[in-house]
């Protein structure tokens, strides 16, 4: 599980930052007594959903009934300690083909201790983190929880992708859909509570993509800014090879599932900013800036509707990977689609 970004809130204990219209509803809902029994909390990867899940059960059970932060309850919900608080998260699987997936059978489990009375509490409350990667019997098994909920119990779904979520799943939780935010915002988190320099903050905050959890990351972890630049380097130096070549780089990257996602994630994150150049915009809103001078040379080369034609294949290929389809043939269809061009100077 990623570590969570937190910090601080004026407003009660909330520790997400910057979607204050999120935690303002949800404490209504608190103050109000008129809690849903499940809500859906989504948004690309690393923006603040778990963040904001856990400080929403902490508000919920928050012994002091004013969301401290600080009683027993709600350090041990930070903790994932609390005797009444579940957290559901994705297993990587498989031998050939790894993927993240939640499984029927924790799912089931949860149901059974939702089944038994609370320990220290009023009520249960579940985190289930990425549900988009349950399967099919899991998600039916959770459906039927959700027609009939035990007691005042209350689950709290994250999601990076509420698209292939069933609908009739959306149709009994609460959304809240949560937006990346700007640079300014980033940046200055960055500055004021990890004691990041100036340039590195401007740097991060725009490779990010207005991800705060992702630029924390991307700080804290080398290896993952390097992995950042290998998955993006890879993308540019198949610009110019052949289908064979092409096909050639699938037979390495199939194999990891959770890789693929992660990777085309940041290849849409590059042609993006492909499309805003070719567009006629100025680079100053591209995230990737560490790669501008082989954007401009593939901006050079192609037009809007390339650009925007390769994005929507790469989001494509994303959609299809999450709703369990073959990874090897998925990637050599997009190898296909993505245009081919040459960096040479």
């Amino acid at each position: 599980m990623r570590s969570m970004v937190t910090s601080e809130s004026k407003e009660g204990a909330w520790r997400v930052v910057g979607h204050e219209w999120a935690t303002t509803s949800l404490s209504n809902h608190i103050t109000a007594q008129r809690l849903n029994h499940a809500y859906i909390l989504s948004g690309p990867d690393s923006i603040g959903k778990l963040t904001l899940a856990v400080d929403f059960a902490r508000a919920i059970m928050c012994s002091r009934k004013n969301f401290c932060g600080n009683c027993r309850s709600c350090h041990l919900i930070s903790e994932h300690k609390h005797p009444d608080v579940s957290m559901v998260i994705p297993v990587l699987r498989g031998k050939h083909i790894q993927q993240n997936k939640i499984s029927v059978d924790q799912i089931r489990k949860l149901i059974y201790q939702f089944a038994l009375k609370p320990i220290e509490s009023d009520r249960r409350i579940a985190i289930i983190q990425n549900l988009e990667v349950a399967g099919r019997q899991a998600t039916d098994a959770l459906l039927k929880t959700l027609e009939e909920p035990p007691g005042n119990a209350v689950f709290i779904i994250t999601t990076d992708n509420v698209s292939v979520l069933p609908e009739t799943i959306l149709s009994r939780c609460v959304h809240f859909a949560l937006k990346p935010l700007s640079s300014a915002v980033v940046k200055r988190e960055l500055i004021s509570r990890w004691g990041t320099s100036d340039e590195e903050a401007i740097f991060l905050s725009r490779v990010s993509g207005g991800r705060l959890g992702w630029a924390v990351i991307l700080k804290q972890d080398k290896e993952a800014l390097i992995d950042r630049s290998t998955k993006i380097s890879g993308m540019v130096s198949l610009l110019p090879k052949s289908k064979v070549d092409r096909f050639s780089y699938v037979e390495d990257l199939h194999k990891d599932r959770a890789q693929v996602v992660s990777t085309l994630v940041m290849w849409q994150s590059w042609w993006r900013d492909v499309m805003i150049l070719t567009s006629g915009a100025n680079n100053s809103a591209m995230s990737n800036i560490d790669y501008q001078n082989e954007i401009q040379r593939v901006a050079s080369q192609v037009d809007v509707a390339k650009a925007a034609n390769t994005i929507s294949a790469i989001r494509n290929t994303l959609e299809v990977l999450r709703k369990n389809a073959n990874t090897k043939l998925a990637l050599e269809v997009l190898m296909l689609q993505i245009p081919t061009v040459h960096l040479d100077s």
